[in-house]
């Protein structure tokens, strides 16, 4: 894919247009460098359960910069800077699945929310006791994906399967 195609496929997550998203295309990361420029951060992280190669680039635009995870080399997850206003929620389909949050909020529980054929996974914060209005605190695309069974481990694990059990933790419990 050429960087002008690749621009072109990016462009609605990166004006944060998601009913104009269709999803990741294949792209390496020497494709994203040859659009964006050097990344401005590099480092290995968990994505889901196993590592990916992070990077940073600074982009223009709504999204204010794009995240990129790679695995062998190409990208199999991207995620703006900034997130959408929860408007946008009432334009896209139903969720394919809503899933257990996958990140702790001090204010909130986040569910995932999965839009599988648009290759979208939205983070939405629902404030405890509801006093606030729902709030999207991450975006992210992936490749299209039919089912919601096909978004596993290579790209989600939910919080509490991140929580270790250990018998530390139950020292002086009684039985």
């Amino acid at each position: 894919m050429n960087p002008l195609d690749l621009r072109h496929a990016l462009a609605p997550l990166l004006r944060l247009d998601l009913p104009r998203w269709h999803g990741l295309p294949q792209a390496s990361g020497a494709q994203f460098d040859a659009l964006f420029g050097a990344p401005d951060a590099l480092r290995e992280e968990m994505l889901g359960a196993y590592p990916a190669l992070h990077r940073h680039y600074r982009t223009d635009g709504a999204a204010g910069g794009l995240h990129v995870w790679l695995r062998d080399a190409l990208a199999v997850m991207v995620q703006t800077d900034r997130a959408p206003d929860a408007t946008v929620l009432a334009t896209l389909p139903e969720p394919t699945a809503v899933l257990a949050h996958e990140i702790d909020l001090p204010d909130a529980y986040a569910h995932e929310y999965l839009y599988g054929p648009l290759g979208l996974v939205l983070t939405v914060a629902q404030a405890y006791g509801r006093t606030q209005p729902e709030r999207i605190v991450r975006c992210r695309g992936i490749r299209p994906l039919a089912s919601a069974r096909a978004f596993g481990p290579a790209f989600y694990l939910a919080l509490e399967d991140r929580t270790l059990w250990t018998p530390a933790r139950f020292e002086g419990a009684s039985a």
